[in-house]
């Protein structure tokens, strides 16, 4: 929904809405670590290092396909009437790349020009470990010019928060940004209260204004299946509740997604503003009537969000990559059929089909958001949808007192809107 009046002017900023295709490629999967939920898949970390997964005229035809995409795009869905992009609403404005799950820093330079000149765009994000490799994608944007970004991923167990500050302000110095991102799991937690995470983990960066994302554990096939990394919803929702008040207490200068980001849409879209106190707090006596659930309406918001946020994987498989807490690509890896593949069809055909898998899995999201005790009633039904959380159940019912919308958190951010407002100014110097 678009509200006449917010509160933040989110003019050059991107955060909380979508403006671009985002497509995730399945380019490389080597990694000397071991990070506790780690993606990477033993098969080719262990037969497939320093060389890419997929070979240079797949990675054309992915171009091809995506370019294809791309126009139908802005011929189909920038032009409709009702959904979340449209004549009323936003438009996907351009397309990026999103190279995983591997550390790409270890892939020698010609590996990473293959990928650059078989997939050239406007913003281009590599995943990688924590390196001092910067020249590689320095040098890399010298040759293949463009918007550079790096996923870092980021384990306080093992990282130290000053190495990482260090290379955030090398990339800076080179004009490449990027930022951490740390997975919530059990070792986790069992290292770190809220209190020594902040200090130790998120204090370091607390100066250098910089993204931090919070994504959420879920079990692989390739790592089997194996819940024992996995959090209960309640204790990482209080846990991260406690985080998100003290970041905002000690007024670092993080901008935390997609929590932050949550946040800012509740206030904004769904009209929260009118509730806010003089101290922050939000009194939900006074939040706004919500707007009746629209199934259809939801749906085609939905189903809009899925088609600008796609993965393809190494055999070229089609995906849905999920914008939800940790940016999951809902593949055979986390137990989901595939759209189909791009070599036979193009994507339009695939996402578009009639009783396919997307259609399907539009419907197991609303089915479960009509029919689960914690949704029937709840005013955010619309936003859940939207970002694919039902899913999440797939892997671990939230059964207890906390959803996976992760209220209590998003509740803290709430209370300090000049931190949402630096945080908006933040996402309006990445520029993506």
């Amino acid at each position: 929904m678009l509200n006449p009046n917010p509160l933040f002017d989110r003019t050059g900023s991107t955060l909380g809405i979508m403006d671009d295709l985002q497509v995730a490629v399945h380019t490389y999967d080597g990694c000397a670590r071991g990070c506790p939920g780690c993606v990477v898949d033993k098969h080719f970390k262990n037969n497939w290092r320093f060389r890419n997964i997929i070979p240079a005229p797949d990675m054309s035809l992915i171009h091809s396909r995506v370019t294809e995409y791309y126009d139908w795009i802005k011929e189909n869905v920038n032009t409709q009437e009702k959904g979340y992009f449209g004549k009323n609403g936003f438009t996907i404005d351009h397309f990026s790349y999103t190279f995983r799950f591997g550390n790409h820093s270890e892939l020698p330079p010609e590996a990473l020009d293959e990928i650059a000149e078989s997939m050239p765009a406007e913003y281009r994000v590599f995943s990688t470990a924590p390196t001092e490799e910067i020249v590689k994608f320095v040098d890399l944007r010298k040759r293949h010019p463009g918007n550079y970004y790096l996923e870092i991923i980021y384990d306080p167990v093992a990282d130290k928060a000053e190495d990482l500050r260090d290379m955030i302000l090398e990339m800076r110095r080179h004009n490449i940004l990027g930022y951490p991102e740390v997975l919530i799991t059990r070792r986790l937690l069992d290292a770190f209260t809220p209190e020594r995470f902040v200090d130790v983990a998120v204090g370091p960066l607390g100066e250098i204004g910089t993204q931090m994302q919070f994504g959420r554990y879920t079990p692989s096939k390739t790592r089997g299946y194996r819940m024992s990394q996995t959090v209960h919803i309640d204790e990482e929702v209080e846990w991260l509740a406690e985080v998100a008040r003290l970041i905002v207490k000690r007024q670092y200068n993080i901008h935390p997604i997609p929590i932050g980001e949550y946040a800012v849409t509740f206030l904004d879209e769904y009209g929260e503003h009118v509730a806010l106190n003089h101290n922050g707090y939000l009194d939900l006596e006074k939040l706004p009537e919500p707007e009746p659930f629209d199934m259809r309406n939801v749906m085609r918001k939905t189903r809009d969000i899925f088609l600008s946020s796609l993965y393809v994987d190494h055999n070229l498989d089609l995906h849905v990559w999920s914008e939800s807490m940790g940016q999951h690509v809902l593949d055979r890896n986390f137990g989901f059929e595939p759209l189909g593949n791009i070599r036979d069809q193009s994507i339009q055909n695939l996402v578009t089909e009639k009783g396919g898998v997307m259609d399907r899995m539009l419907q197991e999201v609303l089915r479960n958001l009509v029919s689960h005790p914690k949704c029937g009633g709840c005013r955010y039904k619309s936003f859940c949808a939207s970002h694919a959380i039902p899913l999440f159940r797939k892997w671990q019912d939230d059964d207890g007192k906390h959803c996976y919308g992760y209220l209590p958190v998003i509740r803290e951010f709430q209370k300090s809107t000049p931190f949402l407002g630096n945080m908006i100014d933040g996402f309006k110097e990445l520029g993506f």
